[in-house]
């Protein structure tokens, strides 16, 4: 279906990605985008959203504390920040990685927003998901699964080897998941609840988490990455002299392999349909988006 853009980076070069549907519903997604490179996490992000089966109208923000060292005249032209949307409802929110994860978490700069923002999920958004250091923000703040900081960084693509649970939503068509994973923390997956499991590995941990009462997912790799995108990021860290391994299981003969593309299309498309299912009854769902 579409992606209709509300703001962004992307909306000077298109206001709408894909195939706009009339009779089908659009769903308000919010994307907090803690990214670097924004842009690129944009065009990720939409190519994921492209494969739902209803369109989807996308706002994007940014942390108003935050301090934005990239792009910032563009972000700040293009974006709006977490203070312009407390009073507003989404469909779905979408937390983005952030590379921070060896940062103490009361040193971040938007840490009190981000907290608020957990908060306020709770009473203005149907369905979240959160990836890489947003998992790991979320679990420090709410308690509500271990987090762990580990000091060797997980980096590569990993394919899970066990614990898919059959009964979710976020499964179906699933054998297992493969994605590409950059990160300073892990989720111990033994003495985890079992209700929060949904996918992981008993040596790199979690993968995917689950939690109906908060109406949350945690996704604790990057499944919307191209194929070069862990690779321009092992290039970063050599430029800043961060001491790093070649990411595991992702280059054959020194080129980058992307075997997790059909993963990231299956997984968005059950999130869009556990999104859908939560909305169904509500009034937010526009059946005829605003087209400016």
């Amino acid at each position: 279906m579409s992606v209709i853009l509300q703001n962004g980076l992307l909306k000077r070069d298109a206001f709408i990605f894909g195939e706009y549907q009339l009779l089908q519903p659009t769903l308000n997604i919010l994307i907090v985008n803690l990214m670097p490179n924004r842009l690129q996490t944009e065009k990720q992000f939409i190519g994921l959203l492209m494969k739902l089966s209803v369109n989807v109208r996308l706002t994007f923000a940014v942390p108003a504390t935050h301090q934005i060292k990239h792009e910032t005249e563009q972000i700040v032209q293009n974006y709006v920040t977490l203070a312009d949307i407390w009073d507003r409802h989404f469909d779905g929110l979408i937390v983005t990685g952030a590379p921070v994860d060896r940062t103490k978490f009361e040193k971040i700069d938007y840490w009190q927003e981000f907290k608020r923002l957990l908060a306020w999920r709770k009473t203005h958004v149907k369905e979240s998901l959160f990836a890489c250091w947003a998992v790991y923000g979320a679990g420090y703040a709410e308690r509500n699964f271990p987090v762990r900081h580990i000091t060797s960084k997980i980096s590569g693509v990993y394919r899970t080897n066990d614990i898919l649970n059959r009964r979710s939503t976020l499964t179906t068509g699933l054998n297992h998941i493969t994605m590409p994973h950059s990160r300073y923390f892990t989720i111990p997956n033994q003495g985890l609840p079992r209700r929060l499991k949904v996918a992981g590995d008993n040596k790199l941990g979690a993968f995917v988490l689950r939690d109906e009462l908060l109406h949350s997912t945690y996704v604790t790799g990057h499944l919307e990455y191209d194929t070069e995108t862990l690779a321009e990021e092992y290039q970063r860290d050599l430029a800043k002299g961060i001491v790093t391994r070649e990411p595991e299981n992702y280059l054959i003969d020194g080129q980058p392999r992307n075997n997790w593309a059909a993963d990231a299309d299956k997984f968005f498309v059950n999130w869009g349909k556990m999104l859908l299912a939560s909305t169904k009854n509500s009034s937010v769902i526009n059946l005829i988006p605003a087209l400016n």
